[in-house]
């Protein structure tokens, strides 16, 4: 099975609830998980800044789970592409990554 979660949220709460139902899918013995990515844009990509308070819980799962961060969401912020932490990918657009990856066959799920 392939998931793309997708997080927007600016609350670091959302963050939370994006890693934590991420390992709880690579946690279930019931599913077989081929590729799990989490997407984040809009003010969601503060979470994949060095800094900020749960980089280093992205860090710890990105060998088990593909990162994506919004490049247009960063500039739009003038967050400094070189300031996401080790592990996440940057995309051209998170909406446009989210599309290409249900396009693959990816399963939708929105955090919150």
């Amino acid at each position: 099975m392939n998931v793309v979660f997708h997080c927007s949220s600016g609350d670091s709460a959302d963050h939370s609830h994006a890693l934590s139902n991420a390992r709880n899918l690579l946690d279930d013995d019931t599913l077989t998980v081929d590729d799990l990515a989490v997407v984040f844009n809009g003010e969601a990509v503060r979470a994949t800044v060095a800094g900020a308070a749960h980089a280093d819980a992205i860090v710890d799962l990105a060998d088990r789970v593909r990162f994506v961060a919004c490049s247009n969401s960063l500039a739009s912020r003038d967050i400094d592409p070189e300031t996401v932490v080790d592990g996440v990918e940057l995309g051209s657009s998170g909406v446009g990554t989210v599309a290409k990856l249900q396009a693959e066959g990816h399963h939708y799920v929105k955090v919150p």
